[in-house]
């Protein structure tokens, strides 16, 4: 089963998301993207994501953060739709994003383990998050501990 995939967030996030996964695997006009930006009130944002929402009853969307407004609106649009093909992730890496766009384009995604492999996904995408110190504070310590 294929998702049609969806990126909200503040300003440009969405249009800059799509560049990178343009730069990245090619995409061509296949992620819809909802910018809440100075030009956009939230009534605005809420009947423009509600309508896209009523057209695509298979839908993965990517918040910018969790709380943030795009993801209140677009959040309350899906619970209350009740659709039983309609996620969101929020507060995601472009490891994430990466991951799950091609996991849906290579047909991998079924309702039977979507869940699960957004949990999956998430899980190994954290253990990438890392803090690389500047210089001066390199200590034998971090390098042991696997920090650099």
């Amino acid at each position: 089963m294929k998702y049609d995939v969806c990126i909200v967030g503040h300003g440009n996030f969405p249009d800059g998301v799509e560049s990178a996964m343009k730069l990245l695997v090619g995409c061509e006009g296949d992620i819809t993207r909802f910018n809440l930006d100075q030009n956009t009130t939230h009534d605005q944002f809420h009947d423009e994501v509600k309508k896209y929402l009523e057209e695509h009853p298979n839908v993965i969307v990517f918040a910018d953060m969790t709380g943030g407004a795009p993801y209140q609106i677009t959040a309350e649009l899906i619970l209350d739709a009740q659709r039983e093909n309609q996620y969101i992730l929020s507060s995601v890496s472009m490891n994430v994003v990466l991951d799950v766009y091609l996991k849906n384009s290579m047909d991998q995604l079924n309702p039977d383990n979507i869940v699960e492999t957004f949990e999956h996904v998430i899980a190994e995408s954290n253990k990438l998050t890392m803090v690389t110190p500047n210089k001066t504070s390199f200590e034998e310590d971090d390098i042991e501990e696997g920090f650099i």
